[in-house]
C-alpha cells in the first residue's frame, strides 16, 4: 500500500550534503569557469526597468530585458557558487544584494509570458489583443507563473536552504516573503488553472518541477508542503505520460529535452532522499526509453537533429544527464557529455543555480568517447523521426535523419519530409533551427518567419504553395506526414515518408519521397513521386545549406570544412540548379551564417524528381 504524500515526506531521511559534493567534485572548476564567463562584470546589477520591460509590447523585441534579467540571475548563480568553493563570506554582501534587487522586482515573469496565467486559453479574447489598462501583472498581485518566475523562486529558496545561515537575516526573511507571493500562493491557489500544468511540452517539468524543489527548500508547514507536492506531482505525471511519445521522444527536440527534464531530475532526487527511496519517480521504466533519446537524435558531440525550434549545438546539463544515466541504466547517455566551455550559452545555462549546482555535484567532470549506440539506426515511430547511419568510403561517419510527423505544436515547423545530412561532424544539408523568438514568433505570424516555413526547410513548393500550419499552433494534426515504411538491406537502407497531406492542395493526391543511404559510402539517393488529380502542378524542389554552394547547371557542390558533397539530378532530364542565400532573413533573425537555398523547377508535367548526394573531400568539385 502506497503511504500518502504527508506521511511519506515525515520520513525525512537525510538529503544529499550538496555542499560537500560540490567542494569535492571534479567538475566543479570547469562549472566556475563557466559562471565567470558567464557573469564577468561582478560590480553592477543589472537594472530590470519598466521601459525595459515593456519593450517587447511596443516593439516585439525580447532580448534587452531578458539579457538584464538572465544576467542578475547568472551573477546570483556565480556569488553562490564563489562562497561555497571560497568556504568564506567575501561573497555574502553580493549575495544579499543580487537576492535584494530580485526581491524588488515588481514581476518574475518575462515580458513575453504575461497574461498567461490562470483560464489563459479560456479566455475568449486573448488579452494581448486589446490595449495595456491600468490593471496589468505590473499592478496587481502575483496570479501567474511562467517557466522563469518558477526557476527564480527555486533559485532563491535554494540559496536560502544553503547558505541562508550566512547571510542577514532580514534578506533571508524578505526572500521567504517574495518566494510566498510570487510562487507559494499563486501555485496553490490557481496552479491547477495554468495551462502548463498538466501540459504536454516542457513548461510542465520546469514548472512544477522548480516550484515542487523550492516548497521541498523553504516550507514548514508539513501540511501545505505534502499538498504543494501532491499538486506538483499530479502535474509531472501528466508530462511523463504525455509531454514524451510512446517511444521516449520528444516532437519539441533535445534543447526542451535537456530543459524540461532538469527541474524533474532535480526534484525527483530530493523526494527519493526524503522519502528514503519510498517515492522514486525515476525509477519508472518509461524513464530508459526518454533517458535514450539523446542517442536517437545525436549526430556527432554536440551535435543534435534539431527539427522545429530545436538547436543543433548543444551541451547537455552533465550533471543532470549524468544522474539521469546512472538512475535509468542508460549509460552511454553519459558519453554525449561534452566541455561545457565549448558551447558557451548553449545548454549550460548560468542563471538556473539548483542545475549549476547539481551540475557540479553529480558530474563526474569526464569527457568519454562519443558512443557506439549514438552512431546506430534509430527509429521513433511515435514521433514520426528515423536516422540512418553509414560512413564514407573513406572512413567518415554519416547520419542521414529525416520526419514526418504533423505540423501543430508551439515549436513546430511545416517542414514534413525535411531531412539532414550530416557528414563527419557536419550538417552540409542543415535543418535551419529556430528563427528570432519575438513577439511574432509565437503568434499567427510565425509561418512568415522563413525559419518556420517550408521556405527554409527541404522541402517542395507544389503549385506555388508551401505546406500548411495547423491554425492556432493547434490543428489537430490536420498537416501531416507519415512514414510508411523502412528498412535495411546488405547495401542499403531506406525510409519511404508520405507528405502529401502536409499540403492544403486538393488537386495532389501523392506525395511521396523516399531516402535512400548507401552505408559503406554514404551516398544518399533522393526520389520524390507526385500524382495530381488533374493537370500536374508546378514542383519547386529544395535543399538548405549553411555552407557555401556552387552550381553547374543540373550538378551542385556544398563545400564543409572537412568535406563535401556533390549534387547531382539524375530525373528529370533538363533539371539545373540554382542558390539563392537569405541574407536579409538571416540578419533579421540574428542568425550567424547566410542559409542558402538550392533549388530546381521540375519541367512542366513532371511527376518524378531523383537526386544523387555524394560526399567527397572539400575542393573535390
Amino acid at each position: 500500500m502506497t503511504l500518502p504524500i504527508e506521511r511519506l515526506l515525515q520520513i525525512n531521511a537525510p538529503a544529499e550534503n550538496l555542499i560537500a559534493k560540490i567542494r569535492q567534485s571534479p567538475s566543479a572548476p570547469t562549472m566556475l569557469k563557466v559562471l565567470r564567463r558567464a557573469a564577468p562584470d561582478w560590480g553592477t546589477i543589472p537594472q530590470t526597468t519598466f521601459t525595459l520591460y515593456r519593450e517587447f509590447e511596443r516593439t516585439g523585441v525580447r532580448g534587452n530585458y531578458e539579457r538584464a534579467y538572465f544576467l542578475k540571475r547568472a551573477q546570483l548563480t556565480r556569488a553562490v557558487v564563489e562562497m561555497i568553493l571560497g568556504d568564506d563570506d567575501s561573497m555574502r554582501d553580493a549575495i544579499h544584494d543580487w537576492l535584494w534587487s530580485i526581491c524588488e522586482e515588481t514581476t518574475w515573469l518575462l515580458p513575453a509570458h504575461e497574461e498567461q496565467g490562470p483560464d489563459y486559453w479560456d479566455l475568449g479574447q486573448s488579452p494581448r489583443t486589446l490595449p495595456w489598462g491600468a490593471h496589468t501583472l505590473l499592478t496587481r498581485e502575483p496570479d501567474s507563473i511562467d517557466l522563469f518566475a518558477a526557476e527564480t523562486g527555486a533559485s532563491l529558496a535554494e540559496t536560502v536552504y544553503l547558505v541562508g545561515e550566512r547571510l542577514a537575516p532580514e534578506v533571508v526573511q524578505r526572500v521567504r516573503q517574495q518566494v510566498e507571493r510570487h510562487i507559494f500562493k499563486p501555485y496553490l491557489a490557481y496552479g491547477r488553472k495554468h495551462w502548463w500544468y498538466k501540459g504536454a511540452l516542457n513548461w510542465n517539468g520546469v514548472c512544477n518541477g522548480a516550484i515542487g524543489l523550492a516548497f521541498m527548500r523553504l516550507e514548514r508547514d508539513p501540511r501545505t508542503l505534502a499538498e504543494a507536492i501532491g499538486q506538483a506531482l499530479e502535474g509531472l505525471e501528466a508530462y511523463i505520460a504525455a509531454g514524451f511519445e510512446a517511444d521516449g521522444g520528444s516532437i519539441e527536440g533535445i534543447g526542451y529535452w535537456n530543459y524540461g527534464l532538469m527541474y524533474y531530475v532535480a526534484l525527483a532526487e530530493l523526494l527519493r532522499e526524503r522519502t528514503a527511496g519510498q517515492l522514486d519517480l525515476l525509477a519508472a521504466p518509461r524513464m530508459k526509453d526518454i533517458a535514450r533519446y539523446p542517442l536517437a537524435t545525436a549526430l556527432s558531440p554536440g551535435a543534435y537533429v534539431n527539427f522545429g525550434d530545436a538547436v543543433e549545438e548543444l551541451a547537455l546539463a552533465p550533471g543532470v544527464v549524468q544522474r539521469l544515466g546512472e538512475r535509468s541504466g542508460v549509460d552511454d547517455l553519459r558519453a554525449l557529455l561534452i566541455d561545457p566551455l565549448r558551447l558557451e550559452g548553449r545548454g549550460v545555462a548560468a542563471a538556473k543555480l539548483p542545475i549549476i549546482l547539481r551540475d557540479m555535484a553529480w558530474w563526474d567532470g569526464a569527457v568519454r568517447p562519443f558512443p557506439a549506440a549514438a552512431h546506430q539506426d534509430f527509429y521513433l515511430p511515435a514521433c514520426a523521426m528515423i536516422k540512418l547511419c553509414g560512413q564514407t568510403a573513406k572512413g567518415q561517419p554519416v547520419a542521414l535523419a529525416a520526419k514526418a510527423g504533423h505540423t501543430d505544436g508551439h515549436h513546430s515547423h511545416t517542414d514534413i519530409g525535411h531531412f539532414i545530412l550530416h557528414v563527419d561532424g557536419e550538417s552540409l544539408l542543415c535543418d535551419p533551427g529556430r528563427g528570432l523568438y519575438s513577439r511574432e514568433y509565437f503568434r499567427q505570424p510565425r509561418y512568415e518567419n522563413i525559419f518556420c516555413n517550408s521556405v527554409g526547410h527541404s522541402v517542395p513548393r507544389i503549385g506555388g504553395r508551401l505546406q500548411a500550419p495547423g491554425p492556432e499552433f493547434g490543428g489537430h494534426q490536420r498537416y501531416h506526414g507519415v512514414i510508411v515504411g523502412h528498412s535495411e538491406r546488405e547495401d542499403e537502407k531506406f525510409v519511404v515518408i508520405d507528405f502529401c497531406r502536409a499540403y492544403d492542395l486538393p488537386a495532389l493526391t501523392l506525395a511521396q519521397r523516399t531516402l535512400r543511404l548507401i552505408p559503406k559510402t554514404g551516398e544518399t539517393l533522393v526520389e520524390d513521386v507526385f500524382v495530381f488529380d488533374d493537370t500536374p502542378l508546378q514542383v519547386e524542389e529544395t535543399f538548405v545549406t549553411w555552407f557555401p554552394v556552387e552550381v553547374n547547371g543540373p550538378t551542385a557542390q556544398v563545400t564543409g570544412k572537412r568535406t563535401s558533397l556533390e549534387l547531382t539530378v539524375q530525373e528529370p532530364e533538363g533539371a539545373t540548379f540554382w542558390a539563392t542565400r537569405l541574407e536579409k532573413e538571416c540578419r533579421a533573425n540574428q542568425r550567424e551564417g547566410i542559409l542558402t537555398r538550392l533549388t530546381t523547377i521540375l519541367p512542366a508535367g513532371t511527376n518524378r524528381f531523383r537526386l544523387r548526394i555524394t560526399p567527397g573531400s572539400p575542393g573535390s568539385y
